[in-house]
């Protein structure tokens, strides 16, 4: 008996391109040799659909080339329709004696290539994330360990362009300074979040409603998203904001032709604006959703949803209306009793903001949205 531990470093969460750090740790608690015959360890990426709702061609996985692959095994495990990434398998040891309480540490890594797409848990379609790592005892079957990581995309980016490789076999040539990948990344998040504001209009045949003002153009997961409001002439009631994923399954991987898109709201929030000019909301943006992105089976991205609830009342001559109060009959100024309204008839008008959503930090996303960092098993 063999006590195996999995762990990675970084906390769970990683972006494209990164290198993922994993250490495999045997113990034999027991006071007898034991013998293991291999041990390999790899990364792979599983996708799952809703079989009622999306069609996906069936390929040969192009990464599955060597007999010590654990992506067949690891599709049977854990139930997925097919295998879409599996990186080369490092060969941790092979005939490997463990003395009696002894222990042995092997380290691995491995990289999710930068066009693939992040992790995600939709109506429809899955994207995950496994390291793997599978052990075998002589004339046993093989044990396989596996231990959920988390990936983040931001649709666009890519490595830049190294150095050739004449370049870097001559021996006199000046040495270029190695690029930092998630630094790139991270430039890159934080220039598409800086302040740009932006303002829309909602109209109606009846005139202003609002006017929406966001004051940057994109968010990162975790951040409040503010919107200021600036009510016109049309007198409106309440507004209710709604964000909001939606999720659009390709056109040519649809079962049922024109299959409706998928909306789940994760922050909701209502203002009552009766006689207000101006006012503002807050939403926010959970971190352990995804950002928007797109593949070729889906396309997810965010909205902010809006309902507002505009005041049908008309003013007829000799009454003063005001409201929020009642119909008071008289001239303006003269002596009456204002009473409130019973009832206000209103009428609904719906309008959608699209709002961009990048990553952020893994390590700020890995603090606070719990992301397992280790498994065990024993063999």
């Amino acid at each position: 008996m063999i006590d195996v531990q999995l762990t990675v470093d970084g906390g769970g969460v990683f972006i494209v391109g990164q290198t993922i750090k994993c250490v495999v740790t045997l113990h034999n608690p027991t006071d007898q040799p034991d013998r293991l015959a291999w041990a390999t360890g790899q990364i792979s990426g599983h996708l799952k659909v809703d079989e009622r709702r999306v069609v996906v061609a069936r390929e040969a996985h192009p990464h599955a080339t060597s007999p010590a692959s654990l992506s067949s095994s690891s599709l049977t495990r854990h139930g997925s329709n097919d295998g879409f990434f599996s990186s080369d398998p490092d060969i941790l040891f092979c005939d490997l004696e463990m003395p009696p309480n002894s222990t042995k540490v092997f380290k691995f890594s491995g990289t999710v290539p930068t066009h693939l797409p992040p992790s995600y848990r939709g109506s429809y379609i899955k994207y995950s994330y496994l390291v793997l790592v599978g052990l075998q005892r002589v004339n046993r079957p093989v044990s396989l360990i596996s231990l959920p990581i988390r990936i983040i995309n931001l649709p666009g980016i890519s490595h830049t362009n190294g150095p050739s490789s004449t370049a870097k076999d001559h021996p006199f040539a000046k040495k270029e300074p190695t690029i930092n990948f998630e630094d790139i990344f991270m430039d890159k998040v934080q220039s598409l979040c800086c302040k740009k504001t932006r303002s829309f209009e909602v109209k109606t045949n009846a005139g202003l409603v609002c006017v929406v003002r966001l004051s940057r153009s994109a968010y990162r997961l975790g951040d409040p998203i503010e919107v200021d409001l600036e009510f016109g002439d049309v007198s409106c009631v309440q507004v209710t904001l709604k964000l909001q994923a939606m999720e659009t399954i390709s056109p040519e991987h649809e079962t049922i032709p024109e299959t409706d898109s998928r909306f789940t709201t994760h922050d909701v929030t209502t203002i009552n604006c009766i006689h207000t000019a101006s006012t503002s909301a807050s939403l926010h943006i959970p971190l352990n959703v995804v950002n928007s992105f797109s593949t070729n089976l889906v396309l997810v991205r965010w909205q902010v949803h809006f309902e507002f609830l505009i005041s049908q009342l008309q003013p007829s001559p000799g009454e003063l209306v005001d409201l929020g109060n009642t119909l008071v009959s008289g001239e303006v100024g003269s002596d009456c009793e204002w009473r409130p309204l019973q009832s206000v008839p209103v009428s609904t008008l719906t309008w959608e903001m699209p709002v961009r959503v990048v990553p952020t930090i893994p390590q700020y996303i890995a603090t606070i949205a719990w992301q397992r960092t280790q498994a065990k098993d024993t063999v």
